[in-house]
């Protein structure tokens, strides 16, 4: 006796036509993310990859915006760096001032991190306020600091109470002038980072700490052998955003000092926009200047990465 078997078919059909409305959403997410960053992508491929490479063209020129002939000089524009007095100036104050400031406001956000990560009263209020000068715009807090460092200002006044009696024009002192745009600096970018370091220590066990304290670690040991081992990577993180920002300073020293006096606040790239804007025959040795920052700022940011282990045992 013969026994028929039912045809499978309709759930196989069912199956396959799963199979590609799934293959049909996936292809429809991957088009819609597509979408979402095409605008993205031609801002980055044209106002930054373009304008790097066409940088790296002219930086090979001697190039100016007026004439129409721009012949090829090849290594000279980087050749005369060294001997440029205007460029080594301006790399001397760029380096003193991204050492002082990427090390003081890395402590000091952490530092104000550990403080308000405590069980402190009001530590929400401290967090809004530290937190304010990052959100004013640098011209701002520029024009402010311009009152403060006046000789009749806010700095003396208050050196004045306390018996200090002072007029010192501090942004006119080839002593104290890089050092007053480092404070401001530290003071409206430690902030920004204390969030950082904030979150980072909110994701702690805090059972590593319970067991610390069970076998009798102060406060101070457990900082330097569990806070600090535990942050390293956003350590590493804050620390290569200071390279890069104290590196490419230009706002401060734009508007406060223009460089001066003597060339006290002259950076890199304060003297790259002098050459690009204020000399046209010297665009080909604003773009050298250009390139050679911005392989110091890589080459910087790849020894705090060997010098800072990034990895995290527990």
């Amino acid at each position: 006796m013969a026994v028929s078997v039912a045809p499978q078919a309709p759930a196989a059909t069912a199956k396959g036509s799963r199979r590609s409305k799934r293959g049909g959403m996936a292809i429809a997410e991957r088009r819609a993310g597509l979408l979402f960053v095409t605008p993205y992508l031609i801002y980055f491929l044209i106002l930054q990859l373009g304008a790097l490479i066409f940088a790296f063209w002219v930086s090979f020129h001697h190039y100016d915006l007026l004439a129409l002939d721009n012949p090829f000089v090849g290594l000279r524009n980087y050749v005369r760096l060294p001997a440029n007095q205007d460029f080594l100036i301006a790399m001397r104050n760029t380096t003193e001032y991204a050492v002082v400031v990427v090390i003081l406001q890395t402590v000091f956000a952490l530092l104000l991190a550990v403080l308000l990560d405590s069980k402190i009263k009001g530590r929400n209020f401290f967090r809004s306020t530290w937190y304010t000068p990052s959100i004013a715009s640098s011209v701002v807090i520029s024009m402010i600091f311009l009152y403060v460092y006046h000789p009749t200002g806010l700095l003396n006044s208050i050196l004045g109470l306390v018996g200090i009696h002072t007029t010192e024009a501090y942004l006119e002192s080839t002593t104290w002038a890089l050092p007053a745009i480092m404070f401001l600096n530290i003071w409206t970018t430690a902030p920004t980072f204390m969030l950082m370091f904030l979150a980072a220590l909110q994701d702690i066990p805090k059972e590593i700490y319970e067991a610390s304290a069970v076998d009798g670690a102060s406060a101070v040991r457990k900082l330097f052998s569990i806070t600090i081992p535990l942050l390293r990577p956003i350590i590493f993180l804050v620390v290569s955003l200071g390279i890069i920002g104290t590196f490419q300073v230009f706002d401060q020293m734009f508007i406060m000092t223009s460089g001066g006096p003597l060339k006290a606040t002259l950076s890199v790239a304060l003297l790259i926009y002098d050459n690009l804007f204020k000399d046209t025959g010297t665009v080909g040795v604003a773009c050298a200047e250009a390139i050679v920052l911005g392989l110091v700022i890589f080459a910087l940011t790849l020894i705090s990465r060997r010098v800072i282990d990034t990895r995290i045992e527990y």
